[in-house]
């Protein structure tokens, strides 16, 4: 999705931990900079059973392994507790490595990594190390844009220290748990926290997966001053009528006040990045909103109810033992690229004409099910999973396209109930999910 942008950028640089189409030289317009407090976000440790073990996607494991020219360049300067820990810094390259295939950008994105001791209710934490607010025609008005995204839609470093470069990330790992997995195989044994996917989750925040909303004694804040973050241009609320309504309308929801606390407490969070309810099948992906609001983890996250143990667990608040999520999953990457970044892939929007066509039937169902494919990806491999709407999987399965078509049988035994079929292209990033009904 292109966006254009005019020649203006008016720099908040904000250090908060934890809590963005194609780039255009911009100049500095009157600089300002100030300093925000923040709670950080820590990824929590659960000790619920993990189901699914999500591996790189096809895309980036070729490129990977072909050694093929990344499409960005993160440079990280690790902290001094790594050098006792070679592993850990060795699985921090490789999500670094699957980061930068994933989203592209021309400005390297710097990160200050350190490995040292924390309370042991905390896998890691990470957030941008500034935001920025750009003006001009298609950017919204009082929004903070984190700085790896500022330097991509603008083109250069922003804020640069005497060498003319400026971080962009500080992330933050425990070094005191003695479960962590360092492997990279995406196999993580019984007992332990899959090191890479807490870093590419961390990573993720850093990126520009988070929201300001936030808990002030009786009442919900979003702004700092006037300025929301971007994602929070893309959270709606719910109105009297149960319908959607966007989380920074002031009429429905002031800032600060109760009915904003009531929002982040009542479940019914959802995205409205149109690429990122494209690739929900259409509904809009809900985001974590507990009845009581769990800071760090509340409004900033994939509902965990809903995409744990999914192709898209990767954003969801919390890690369990022997889980692992090498891939952020497309509804997150079609928000980033709502929001600015550039995907390497190519855009999920150019993508989605080859799904247009697929078909799903009989549904309801009681036994079969019938995908039928558009010609143009006939040829593909699929595999194909079933969640129900607790986010368990009910079916995961290799398929076989005869004729254009994939079968699936022996599904009488399952409850009658909505369930969620995910189809992912095992030769590339395509995928979609369709909602079904057994009856």
């Amino acid at each position: 999705m292109k966006k254009n942008y005019i020649k203006s950028l008016t720099t908040y640089a904000l250090i908060l931990l934890c809590f963005f189409t194609y780039a255009q030289q911009v100049r500095l317009a009157s600089p300002e900079s100030y300093k925000i407090d923040w709670d950080i976000c820590i990824y929590t440790p659960t000790e619920e059973v993990a189901l699914i073990n999500n591996a790189r996607s096809q895309f980036v494991k070729d490129r990977m392994e072909n050694r093929e020219t990344p499409c960005s360049n993160f440079v990280v300067t690790y902290g001094s507790g790594f050098n006792a820990f070679p592993d850990a810094q060795a699985a921090f390259q490789f999500a670094v490595d699957i980061w930068s295939n994933l989203i592209s950008t021309p400005i390297d994105i710097r990160v200050n990594a350190s490995f040292d001791p924390a309370a042991a209710g905390n896998l890691g934490s990470a957030g941008s190390d500034g935001f920025y607010s750009l003006n001009g025609p298609g950017i919204p008005a009082n929004t903070l844009y984190p700085s790896a995204l500022t330097e991509l839609l603008v083109g250069s470093e922003q804020f640069g220290d005497a060498d003319g470069v400026s971080n962009d990330i500080n992330a933050n790992f425990n070094s005191i748990r003695s479960d962590w997995y360092f492997g990279t195989d995406a196999n993580t044994p019984a007992g332990q926290f899959d090191f890479v996917s807490v870093v590419l989750h961390e990573l993720g925040h850093g990126l520009g997966v988070l929201g300001f909303g936030r808990e002030s004694g009786s009442d919900g804040a979003i702004r700092f001053g006037d300025n929301a973050s971007i994602w929070d241009n893309f959270i709606d609320g719910s109105n009297i009528f149960g319908g959607p309504d966007p989380i920074l309308n002031e009429v429905s929801f002031p800032d600060p006040g109760p009915a904003l606390l009531v929002q982040f407490e009542g479940d019914n969070l959802t995205i409205n990045s149109p690429l990122a309810v494209a690739q929900n099948g259409g509904v809009s992906p809900k985001t974590y909103a507990p009845s009581t609001f769990n800071g760090g983890s509340s409004y900033s996250h994939l509902d965990e109810t809903t995409f744990n143990n999914t192709p898209h667990a990767l954003m969801t608040p919390f890690s369990a033992r022997a889980e692992a999520n090498h891939d952020p999953g497309n509804i997150i990457l079609g928000f980033m690229e709502d929001m600015g970044w550039i995907l390497c892939q190519g855009s999920l929007s150019t993508n989605d004409f080859a799904l247009d066509d697929l078909k799903v039937s009989p549904n309801p169902f009681t036994n079969t099910i019938t995908i039928e494919l558009p010609p143009q990806i006939a040829n593909q491999e699929f595999d194909i999973s079933m969640v129900d709407i607790n986010g368990r999987i009910v079916l995961n399965t290799n398929s076989t396209v005869v004729n254009g078509e994939i079968t699936i049988s022996n599904l009488s035994n399952l409850k009658n109930a909505l369930y969620f079929l995910n189809i992912k292209s095992k030769s590339s990033d395509l995928s979609i999910t369709k909602k079904i009904i057994k009856q």
